[in-house]
């Protein structure tokens, strides 16, 4: 596995066929073999986000916080929270004819997402609400670009065995973003004092002052006056810091 990999495949496939009983309509099929990793090097938990997405020019400009895609001309098809026993396991999904010609001349891709939000007890995946995306700490694409397929017989594109790297997601152009008031380092732990505003909030951390290099599990936070506190393991002897807030 890549240093700082998000997530590792032993095999993916990506299929795209058309139905028996309409050359209009497309089927897109995927699934992985696993383990699936997240950046740490733990396995994917049950009940985590897959995600169909599709761009027009060919190249995906990721998600920010809150779910929503970087480049307003990329579109997200499908989320499917279901991972299960540290993989994907096979998806069958329909895209009526009008959708698929509308996005005809684009590109699709799957990503595995990083939702992790942890408690005091636990770290969990928080999924999707509505079945839409309210947080996501980092993201990695899992298959190359790949032109969705019509016709009367099948059509098949197999990917090699790949590892991706990680990417953080990014602050929502729209959502404030707290304030650091206060950093001590006790031991291995880094511990942040921070504005306390509604929704979920991570730290991310790195060796430049973008400190993209990692991403931390979500917390929800409630707003409260009082200020958070944020605890994450330090990395190196140097190197930085930084909190992101999704609004949801």
């Amino acid at each position: 596995m890549i240093k700082n990999a998000l997530f590792s495949w032993f095999c993916i496939n990506f299929l795209a066929f058309a139905f028996a009983n309409s050359v209009e309509d497309a089927r897109l099929s995927f699934y992985t073999r696993g383990p699936d990793c997240y950046a740490d090097g733990s396995i994917v938990l049950d009940g985590e986000c897959y995600a169909l997405v599709w761009s027009t020019d060919g190249v995906f400009e990721g998600f920010s916080a809150d779910g929503e895609c970087i480049d307003k001309n990329d579109r997200i098809i499908l989320i499917a929270p279901i991972a299960k026993d540290g993989r994907c396991p096979l998806v069958l999904f329909q895209i009526p004819a009008s959708e698929a010609d509308e996005l005809s001349s684009g590109k699709y891709a799957v990503y595995l997402l990083d939702t992790r939000i942890a408690s005091q007890n636990s770290t969990r995946p928080y999924g999707t609400t509505n079945g839409k995306l309210a947080v996501i700490n980092a993201y990695g694409a899992a298959t190359a670009n790949l032109a969705l397929k019509r016709s009367s017989t099948n059509n098949s594109t197999t990917l090699e065995d790949t590892s991706i790297t990680a990417s953080p997601s990014a602050a929502p152009a729209d959502c404030a973003q707290p304030r650091i008031k206060a950093l001590r380092i006790d031991g291995e732990n880094a511990f942040l004092t921070v504005e306390n505003l509604k929704g979920f909030m991570r730290v991310n951390s790195g060796q430049s002052v973008s400190a993209s290099d990692s991403a931390d599990a979500a917390v929800e936070t409630l707003g409260d006056s009082e200020d958070i506190t944020l605890v994450t393991r330090k990395k190196g002897n140097s190197g930085f810091f930084k909190v992101i807030r999704s609004n949801k």
